[in-house]
């Protein structure tokens, strides 16, 4: 209970940067669509007529999923799978990936599935090569995202669930925010189990270090962030 009142008050003190307070929060409606879910935020804060439905949700994730990320359920989004898809609805996108080879290509049980993830990502980046989005080998930092939403960008960005829910997997989220001491995100997973809502997970304030330390994923630290401008 002190660890949220203090995050609370942080919350509270933090002076207003970017996007904060302004990007309208949804909660994803099931545990394989927080790609899409963030995608909606996004998207919903450049266009306030964006759909922001569960049917667009889960016509979202049908549209960029890898099929498999590493669970025996429904597969997540990559983030070129979710660029194409904001692509399509008449925004202007922008990728970074600090490797090359498949995103999160690891986490699959069988060589088999790593290579359906690979293929869909080479036919993806075929696709984004064919269309102009820029997809780049590097890492955002900090303070160029501060520089991006400054510039009218809104970055959904890959982070590891185990700083706030206290699970460590793959997760997408939105910043909305950067101040020099924090950076807030819209979180679209509720951990209700933690004390979490859905006003707590709008806006949640992540101290840089720790969001350095979030957004490296796994093992072979994986950063991916997806940019999203208005065209």
């Amino acid at each position: 209970m002190a660890k949220l009142q203090a995050k609370s008050a942080a919350r509270k003190a933090a002076p207003k940067s970017g996007r904060r307070g302004t990007v309208p929060y949804y909660n994803q409606t099931t545990d394989f669509t927080c790609g899409p879910s963030s995608l909606l935020m996004a998207m919903k804060s450049l266009d306030p007529k964006s759909d922001f439905s569960r049917t667009h949700e889960l016509q979202l994730w049908r549209e960029a999923n890898t099929i498999f990320m590493g669970s025996d359920g429904h597969g997540g989004c990559g983030a070129t799978g979710l660029a194409l898809a904001a692509h399509r609805r008449g925004f202007k996108v922008e990728v970074w990936v600090n490797h090359k080879g498949t995103l999160l290509g690891w986490r699959p049980k069988t060589k088999d599935r790593a290579k359906v993830m690979s293929l869909l990502q080479q036919a993806d980046v075929a696709e984004m090569k064919r269309l102009k989005i820029p997809y780049r080998i590097g890492a955002r930092s900090i303070d160029q995202m501060q520089q991006d939403i400054a510039q009218g960008a809104v970055p959904i960005v890959l982070v590891s669930m185990d700083y706030i829910h206290k699970d460590p997997t793959a997760h997408w989220v939105v910043v909305t925010g950067i101040d020099d001491e924090t950076v807030t995100v819209n979180d679209p997973w509720v951990s209700t189990n933690l004390g979490n809502t859905r006003r707590t997970m709008r806006d949640y304030a992540v101290p840089r270090a720790a969001f350095n330390a979030m957004t490296a994923y796994g093992a072979k630290k994986e950063r991916a962030t997806v940019l999203l401008r208005r065209r």
